[in-house]
């Protein structure tokens, strides 16, 4: 059969294809959801330098921070250079598939350097743990990938 239309057709229906194809491209990218990491992306590239501060701190810990999942539960096991100090966090649980599942809390470690963190927010999935802390003024941050069953 393709053998009875000329090489100008064929070079159309090549063409036409092509389009065809194209088209369904734009279309199906238009279709995809396209979520910026955080709304304030900008402010915070700016305040990075700090954060860089922070995560040097951290790393120079004699032992450092440690977390366990359990369910809908965070147990956080602050260093024990810091337990009995006046420990604040500021954690970012952040899903990377979608905004609307990301969430922020703050918690108070004990006299022993432990902290549960519990939500009902929180749905089985992957999140990014992102621990911003301080120890009597000294700021601290930590990330981590958890997995909540």
């Amino acid at each position: 059969m393709f053998s009875k239309i000329n090489w100008g057709w064929k070079i159309v229906i090549l063409y036409s294809a092509f389009v065809v194809m194209i088209l369904t491209l734009v279309y199906k990218s238009t279709q995809n959801k396209i979520e910026i990491v955080t709304p304030d992306y900008y402010q915070k590239e700016l305040a990075y330098q700090s954060q860089i501060d922070k995560e040097q701190r951290t790393q120079h810990l004699k032992e450092q921070l440690h977390w366990q999942v359990n369910g809908k539960q965070v147990h956080l096991k602050f260093p024990a250079e810091v337990a009995g100090k006046n420990v604040k966090a500021e954690i970012l649980f952040y899903r990377a598939n979608d905004s609307n599942q990301d969430f922020t809390m703050n918690a108070l470690a004990d006299s022993t350097g432990s902290c549960l963190v519990t939500s009902d927010k929180f749905e089985k999935g992957v999140y990014q743990m992102q621990i911003d802390w301080t120890a009597e003024g000294v700021s601290y941050y930590n990330k981590a990938t958890i997995n909540i069953n």
